[in-house]
């Protein structure tokens, strides 16, 4: 069996690197969001897939003004260590791919940060249909995950070689091809490579159907 990603590990210990990354891509998330000016202000509600310990709520919620924050993640430290910083918020731990979407408020925008390249190829599709059955007829969806690109490829190698790489299961995804498949359950309205962070990120947004 193929070696997975330690999420309680992960969680509890974050690289150093991420509180800078993180940073960076919070508020890249926020602008790509903004410019598409179709976030409620004020009122807006966000749920975050594979959030535990979410390093994103306060940034991301402050700038776009949201009104309510949920996250989702099957890890129970990590869905813990939320609560314990956000308690206002909500936190369930769950397993996206088997939460019945019934038993939650549809919100305004559903994202992911880093989570879609930690399934096998024949679940990718599936993981990103379930952002946009999370979401509200008209919300928005979006995902970032790695993309293979030369920096990224360098820095990863180099990283495993030196042991520090705790991604087993990362497998960069191409921007097209995952923007292609957001576009099957979605119009989608921007697509962006962040390479700032060096270990570069693809950014996709995409508006539910009405």
């Amino acid at each position: 069996m193929p070696e997975t990603t330690d999420w309680t590990r992960y969680y509890e210990r974050p690289f150093p690197t991420a509180y800078v990354t993180r940073r960076i891509t919070a508020r890249l998330i926020a602008k790509t969001v903004l410019a598409a000016g179709e976030f409620p202000e004020r009122h807006g509600s966000i749920l975050e897939l594979g959030g535990g310990n979410s390093s994103f709520c306060d940034s991301l919620g402050d700038r776009l003004h949201a009104q309510d924050y949920t996250i989702v993640d099957s890890n129970p430290r990590g869905t813990l260590l939320f609560w314990v910083r956000h308690s206002l918020e909500k936190a369930i731990c769950a397993d996206i791919f088997t939460l019945d979407a019934a038993t939650l408020e549809p919100a305004d925008l559903v994202f992911s940060a880093g989570l879609i390249e930690h399934f096998p190829p024949e679940k990718t599709g599936e993981a990103i249909r379930r952002h946009f059955e999370f979401a509200k007829p008209g919300g928005l969806v979006l995902v970032t995950f790695p993309v293979p690109t030369f920096s990224y490829r360098v820095i990863r190698r180099t990283a495993e070689a030196l042991g520090l790489w705790r991604f087993p299961d990362e497998r960069p995804l191409p921007l097209e091809d995952t923007a292609d498949i957001c576009g099957k359950y979605g119009t989608v309205l921007a697509k962006r490579l962040n390479r700032a962070i060096l270990l570069t990120q693809g950014i996709v947004l995409a508006r539910k159907p009405r």
